[in-house]
């Protein structure tokens, strides 16, 4: 997926941008059809005037705020926290650009495991953000569009990372995974896999990285090192292993019933 353009529209959020005709209606209806004097007129108007001043004010220290809360929150162990709070940060929600706010709902729906949501909300910030896009929301849509299975969306976006900013934690392995998984490129994705099985320290990521070569071996028709691997790798467990496991076995049954 290339880095959409940016969207036409307006640099802070839309509800500032309301306040000055929403001002000018106001005054208009008080002053022929209510009939108020001026200063009654000056005086509803002076607030929603202030506030068209202070909003870009307001919605930085609203993010800024946010983000400092959002990093205590992870860092004792609350994620289920980061929604409400996004929730009342309205600073930010109101008048912040739209691609700030949606970046920041996208994170918390993240973290709390909601990868349909924040995929969405990631995609908003994408073209909002257009060719001035941060890495860490193109990282952010591909973790969110390998999580969901939709590899024609992570792997051109994990690809684009890897031109642009080098090696990022995760990305070459999520990228070699969304290959094989798709069944593209199975040669080049192997390398990968083989680095990003030397440089885990997590026993548990290498046997389900053993278990993604010995899937890509099958599928290039390389069955007797995916019979290998299968075996190296017998200790993973888990959802993911499993669904490894039966995929390198659909792979290889005809084979076998044709040999018998």
């Amino acid at each position: 997926m290339d880095v959409p353009p940016a969207k036409e529209g307006l640099t802070l959020g839309a509800t500032r941008e309301l306040l000055l005709p929403a001002t000018v209606l106001v005054c208009f209806l008080l002053y022929y059809l209510g009939h108020k004097p001026f200063g009654l007129i000056a005086l509803c108007a002076a607030p929603m005037l202030l506030l068209y001043a202070l909003a870009p004010y307001w919605a930085a220290r609203s993010a800024q705020s946010f983000d400092r809360d959002a990093v205590r929150f992870l860092a004792s162990g609350r994620p289920s926290a980061l929604v409400p709070r996004y929730t009342i940060a309205l600073g930010m929600r109101l008048f912040s650009p739209s691609a700030v706010s949606a970046e920041r709902k996208a994170m918390a729906l993240a973290e709390n495991g909601d990868a349909e949501g924040a995929r969405a909300a990631y995609l908003d910030s994408l073209q909002e953000y257009g060719a001035s896009v941060p890495l860490r929301v193109m990282l952010g849509y591909a973790h969110m569009s390998f999580a969901l299975g939709d590899d024609a969306a992570a792997i051109p976006m994990y690809k684009k990372l890897l031109l642009s900013a080098g090696t990022l934690p995760g990305v070459e392995r999520n990228l070699a995974h969304a290959l094989v998984r798709s069944g593209q490129e199975l040669v080049q994705a192997l390398p990968m896999l083989e680095r990003a099985e030397r440089e885990t320290h997590d026993p548990a990521r290498r046997l389900e990285l053993k278990l993604i070569r010995a899937l890509a071996h099958a599928k290039l028709g390389d069955r007797v090192l995916a019979e290998d691997l299968l075996g190296e790798a017998e200790g993973a467990s888990g959802e993911s292993a499993e669904l490894l496991r039966e995929e390198v076995r659909a792979l290889r049954e005809p084979v076998a019933r044709v040999l018998v």
